[in-house]
């Protein structure tokens, strides 16, 4: 009796750990930083200073995220529609601008909707 009892506390356990690791496991897998709402106002392509894609695996993959300058090197970042057609310029703009090199930026703060995981 005393060994039958052993064996499904042991089970149990084993069940429990085995669940906990699943979840874990899981966890583990995804985007780190993912946009659930964009930044209100348009953005000046001048205080833009960089962007970049949300992940695939986000669930609004039509956000991106913006670098916007607040002093000479400092940033904040935003998540603004890619769909809108003034982000479609900048963007344009600023990829000419990463393939030059361009880019000095220390990010500051995170606004406008990003969440991370």
């Amino acid at each position: 009796m005393v060994m039958m009892k052993n064996s499904v506390i042991m089970a149990t356990c084993l069940l429990l750990l085995s669940s906990l690791a699943l979840q874990t496991y899981a966890n583990s897998f995804g985007p780190d930083e993912c946009c659930f709402k964009f930044f209100p106002k348009r953005l000046q392509k001048s205080a833009v200073a960089n962007f970049r894609y949300t992940d695939s695996l986000c669930p609004m993959e039509v956000y991106h995220y913006f670098f916007m300058r607040l002093m000479k090197n400092k940033c904040i970042e935003v998540c603004v529609d890619a769909t809108q057609q003034w982000v479609k310029k900048i963007i344009k703009t600023k990829e000419i601008n990463q393939a030059k090199g361009e880019f000095v930026c220390e990010i500051s703060a995170v606004k406008g909707g990003s969440q991370k995981r």
